[in-house]
C-alpha cells in the first residue's frame, strides 16, 4: 500500500506541469462538458498504465531501440503542430452544440491516449523513480502485488490530477468566458500547442 500511495503523489505532483493532455482536457470540459473531460482525462493515463508496466518489468526499450524514442521525440513536433493550427481553425468557424455521442466519447478518449502516448519522457520518468525505489526497503517491488499497485499509482495518480483540472475549469466556466469568448479561449490553446511543438523541436535541433 505504501509503494501505491507514494507513486500516486508523485504522479500527481509530476502531472501538474502544463502539458498537452492537461491543455486538452481544461479545453474540452469547456467546450463540451465535465464528462467529455474526464474521458480525455482517462485517454490519457493508459500510456501511463503501459509505461508503467514497461518501466516496473525493466524493459529499457529506450536503452535497446534509441531510434524508438528518437522517433518519439521529433513525432510530438508536428502532432503539437497540427492540433495548434487545426484549433486555431476552428476557433474561426461557428460551431454548434455537439451531442454526446458514442462517436465523440471514443474520439475524445481517442485524443488523450495519443497526447500522452508520445510523450517520450514518461518512461525514462519512472525507469528513474523505480530505481530510487531500490535504495528503501519497504519500497523494494518483488511480487506481483506490489508491481499491480505500483503501475495503478502512476495511472490513478496522474487521473486525480486532470480530474482536479476539469473539475476547476467546469466550475469556474462562466467566469472565465465572461472574460474571455469561448472562440478566444481555443485560439489561446491552437497557439499554445504551436509554441509547445516549436520549442520541442528547437530543443531537438540544439
Amino acid at each position: 500500500m505504501l509503494i501505491f500511495l507514494l507513486t500516486f503523489f508523485i504522479s500527481f505532483v509530476g502531472s501538474i506541469h502544463p502539458g498537452p493532455l492537461n491543455l486538452s482536457v481544461i479545453q474540452m470540459t469547456l467546450k463540451k462538458g465535465l464528462g467529455i473531460g474526464l474521458l480525455v482525462a482517462l485517454g490519457g493515463v493508459i500510456p501511463e498504465i503501459i509505461y508503467g508496466y514497461l518501466a516496473v518489468e525493466g524493459v529499457m526499450i529506450f536503452e535497446k531501440y534509441p531510434t524508438v524514442f528518437s522517433i518519439m521525440q521529433w513525432a510530438v513536433v508536428p502532432i503539437l503542430l497540427v492540433l495548434g493550427f487545426v484549433q486555431i481553425n476552428a476557433s474561426k468557424t461557428n460551431k454548434t452544440e455537439i451531442k454526446n455521442t458514442e462517436s465523440n466519447h471514443i474520439n475524445s478518449v481517442g485524443k488523450g491516449f495519443f497526447l500522452s502516448l508520445f510523450n517520450p519522457q514518461l518512461l525514462p520518468y519512472w525507469i528513474v523513480i523505480l530505481v530510487n525505489y531500490q535504495n528503501y526497503q519497504l519500497l523494494k517491488i518483488y511480487t506481483l502485488t506490489n508491481k499491480l499497485f505500483f503501475v495503478l499509482g502512476t495511472s490513478t495518480g496522474a487521473f486525480a490530477l486532470n480530474y482536479v483540472y476539469a473539475y476547476i475549469a467546469y466550475k469556474q466556466r462562466e467566469k472565465i468566458f465572461k472574460y474571455l469568448n469561448q472562440n478566444r479561449f481555443e485560439q489561446i490553446i491552437g497557439w499554445t500547442f504551436i509554441l509547445m511543438g516549436l520549442i520541442q523541436g528547437i530543443k531537438l535541433l540544439i
